[in-house]
């Protein structure tokens, strides 16, 4: 049982996303098209690049990425007001409460009609703050 449970332990810490068979084949199916995958990637990084040029404008801190995601923070907005906010506009970005993460917020990359929407949102927030 001490087994078991340190197992699950490490399992939820590292990744907490479990992949079954069918999840798992459809992953092993989608890499073999390499041409689309190549073409879903390179769009991926413009946006991403897109992204955080424009957070970067709203005085936002970007780190540096090579994911399908941003790690952002601002100084104008707390991390967790921020994914509230958003949140209440039906624009969901992942927020962490750790001590060395509240500040920020992880945004996926998505189409660049999902990103624009995403940052007018975060402008009109910001806006709002300054009323």
């Amino acid at each position: 049982p001490a087994l078991i449970a340190d197992l699950k332990t490490l399992q939820y810490s590292t990744n907490p996303y479990n992949v079954n068979a069918v999840t798992m084949a459809a992953g092993v199916a989608a890499l073999q098209e390499l041409d689309h995958y190549k073409k879903v990637r390179n769009i991926i990084v413009k946006n991403r690049a897109y992204t955080a040029e424009k957070l970067k404008a709203m005085g936002f801190e970007v780190l540096p990425s090579k994911t399908n995601f941003l790690f952002v923070k601002s100084d104008e907005i707390d991390g967790e007001e921020l994914y509230q906010k958003l949140k209440e506009r039906g624009v969901l970005v992942r927020h962490f409460k750790g001590e060395r993460t509240a500040a920020y917020n992880r945004v996926s990359i998505g189409t660049l009609r999902q990103m624009d929407a995403f940052l007018a949102a975060v402008k009109g927030i910001l806006a709002e703050k300054k009323v």
